[in-house]
């Protein structure tokens, strides 16, 4: 098989600096914190996909025993309790007697390390008895470490080596860890070395761990490689302390990955030859933007990391899809559809790459088929699919294909996108026909806060670790589709048919305000009792209209509770000419929507509800003068045009009246209402 060469020159690779210096545009980001893509521009829709570091480490090395890390002191006290407690037992001793043993144990533990000299600890500080022989000698040799009594240490650890197996189950690895350490201390890394490595197997056959010293081992060692700018070495050591559990290595990955990027090439050169490495240098150029490192923003960093690939002859299909990204990121497109090509197919990354490249092409059918592909596979991250679902329901959109951009926007969970469609593009029974057979594939993807920073274990697993995260599914957002329906069929006098998609608490609402407005047009009724309904029905409305009959977007914008205001659709229509922009098909149905003219339109309805009350009302009457002094109040400060045939009637009609009077006077409204 015939591999490319990555970057075959470096004449393409010039070209990176189109992706850093603004061409590759992020999502803009909507005044509530979701990711929007109705209106992302072109040039943000063909940008490369942006990774996430502590995604792409959890691909690279999974955690396969999380031990944690290993500083917690209060976890380690915990287990270290609870191991001498289990091999008391084992021993056989009686609960109560376990228990004696276990206090004096810790009690003398919380001493250790404590200076002599201290006032007290001279008489308080005895060492406990009946400990199993493994926790005698390690807690003699942990004493001499901490009064600097090293050969002390030394042959108290080596005691419990020298322990029958069975009798040193659980500290063993520990003894073996300090030996190491004193051996490092002693700067004599070769010795330390054998010492971590015969810990790590000790650890592999089964003996006790709690505390993660492998990780630690594996962290310390690749420190010392760090130090002496081995990078590739330090990089796999930090994975392979990574695969422990412990948390603390993907920091270090980070910092060894960006002073990796800013080495020299011969240093660059042996991370290129490292596979392991190189998919983690790799992964860190994929996540430029949120890393937050200066080399990263610096297209040099990039291009002479794409040189060493060049020189070290990659030809890994298991990385193809990266390096095809790889490639995309440097706008290196030709060499993209290459490796591309080599890519598995089982690669969600490889159909997200495709995508990209035939979207570049204007090939939209073909970018939407295998955005499509990349969506619905389980080896997709789950922060990648938001991603992908957004383009995707872009693409679509572009295509007029509204009911299929809808379902990718409600996968997503890109509710402001998906409303726009559901809002401003169906028809009411194109919608309710919609909901009848939109079944959610429940594509669960999560997205993180604005400022937030990916963190390893986030994603592990498909389990969500962290609160501050969207957790995000198509059947998450099928209540809001509901309501949305419900509410266009109240603005179109529908109420039968709204009740149907309304939760109960708004369906009791709902049928409250049908009452009152059916007894209001009862012309059977006396007219007293059909204003006191009209105005039952005005108040309700002016309280609860946004919840029975608000738009979600353009003018009452519920989907922000009326706090914010912004018309994406005008953003949409004179957006600049391109593949993605609104069609001729979507600019009609836009103009044809019959969609309320003015922001807040239940204040309207519940105007002109209160009007018809204080029609049936006598003149002169408080009453009267209540309802149009209240009514009038709803619009005054947002439309004073429309609130003054309210003050007109109120001076007019209830001249006499304390409020009529004090409207007169002030020429305008009592705030008494």
């Amino acid at each position: 098989m015939k591999f490319p060469l990555l970057f075959k020159s470096l004449r393409e690779v010039k070209l990176v600096a189109f992706v850093f210096l603004g061409a590759g545009t992020v999502i803009a980001c909507g005044p509530d914190f979701p990711n929007r893509y109705l209106t992302t521009s072109e040039a943000g829709m063909l940008a490369a996909p942006e990774g996430f570091f502590a995604v792409e480490i959890e691909r690279l090395a999974p955690v396969v025993a999380n031990r944690g890390h290993n500083s917690d002191d209060s976890q380690v006290d915990t287990r270290e309790s609870d191991e001498l407690y289990a091999a008391l037992v084992r021993r056989g001793e009686s609960e109560a007697c376990a228990e004696k043993i276990l206090r004096s144990y810790q009690a003398y533990r919380k001493l250790q390390g404590v200076s002599v000299k201290t006032q007290a600890t001279v008489e308080t500080r005895q060492f406990p008895g009946g400990l199993p022989l493994e926790f005698a000698h390690y807690l003699a040799g942990a004493q001499a470490w901490h009064e600097n009594d090293v050969e002390t240490a030394r042959k108290e650890w080596s005691a419990v080596l020298a322990l029958p197996q069975e009798e040193r189950h659980y500290r063993s690895t520990w003894a073996t860890y300090m030996l190491g350490r004193i051996e490092a201390d002693n700067c004599t890394h070769e010795s330390a070395q054998r010492w971590f490595g015969r810990m790590r197997e000790m650890a592999k056959s089964g003996f006790a761990d709690s505390t993660n010293l492998v990780g630690a081992s594996f962290g310390i060692e690749a420190r010392w490689a760090l130090d002496r700018h081995d990078y590739a070495q330090a990089i796999d050591l930090y994975l392979d302390q990574y695969a422990t559990g412990d948390e603390s290595a993907y920091a270090s990955l980070r910092m060894a990955a960006a002073a990796t990027a800013r080495s020299g090439d011969r240093e660059k050169s042996a991370v290129a030859g490292d596979p392991r490495a190189r998919a983690v240098l790799t992964a860190w150029f994929l996540a430029r933007f949120s890393s937050g490192y200066e080399a990263e923003s610096d297209p040099r960093s990039l291009c002479s990391w794409t040189a060493a690939l060049v020189a070290a002859k990659v030809s890994d299909v298991d990385q193809a899809d990266r390096l095809a990204w790889l490639a995309y990121e440097a706008a290196d497109f030709e060499l993209a559809k290459e490796w591309a090509q080599l890519a598995l197919d089982s690669s969600a990354e490889t159909h997200w790459i495709r995508a990209k490249l035939a979207l570049r092409d204007n090939r939209l059918c073909d970018g939407a088929r295998e955005l499509g592909v990349a969506a619905v596979s389980p080896d997709l991250a789950l922060i990648y699919r938001s991603t992908v679902l957004g383009e995707l329901g872009r693409v679509q959109l572009a295509l007029d294909h509204r009911e299929a951009a809808l379902s990718a926007w409600l996968e997503g969970a890109h509710w402001e996108d998906a409303a726009y469609v559901a809002e401003r593009l169906l028809t009411i029974d194109e919608l309710k026909m919609f909901m009848a057979n939109y079944q959610p594939a429940d594509l669960k993807s999560y997205e993180p806060d604005r400022g937030e920073v990916v963190t390893p274990g986030t994603f592990a697993s498909g389990q969500l670790a962290r609160a501050d995260y969207w957790n995000k599914s198509g059947s998450s957002m099928r209540p809001k589709l509901s309501g949305l329906l419900a509410r266009r069929l109240v603005r179109a006098g529908r109420i039968p048919e709204a009740n149907e998609y309304f939760p109960e608490k708004e369906k009791a609402l709902l049928a409250l305000y049908a009452k009152d407005v059916r007894e209001g047009f009862n012309s059977m009724l006396r007219p007293k009792k059909r204003a006191a309904a009209f105005w039952r029905a005005a108040k309700l409305m002016r309280a609860e209209g946004m919840t029975l009959m608000g738009t979600e977007l353009d003018p009452d914008f519920g989907i922000w509770d009326g706090a914010f205001a912004y018309d994406e659709s005008e953003d949409r229509v004179k957006g600049n000419a391109g593949a993605f922009s609104a069609t001729k098909e979507e600019r009609e149905l836009l103009s044809g929507m019959p969609i309320p003219a003015k922001r807040f339109s239940y204040r309207y309805r519940a105007a002109d509800l209160a009007w018809w009350a204080a029609a049936l009302l006598p003149n002169g009457d408080d009453g009267t003068a209540t309802i149009l002094n209240t009514a009038g109040g709803w619009l005054k400060a947002r439309d004073p045009v429309e609130a003054n045939r309210f003050y007109q009637a109120l001076v007019i009609r209830c001249g006499r009246t304390a409020l009529g009077k004090a409207a007169a006077g002030s020429h305008w409204f009592s705030s008494d209402r």
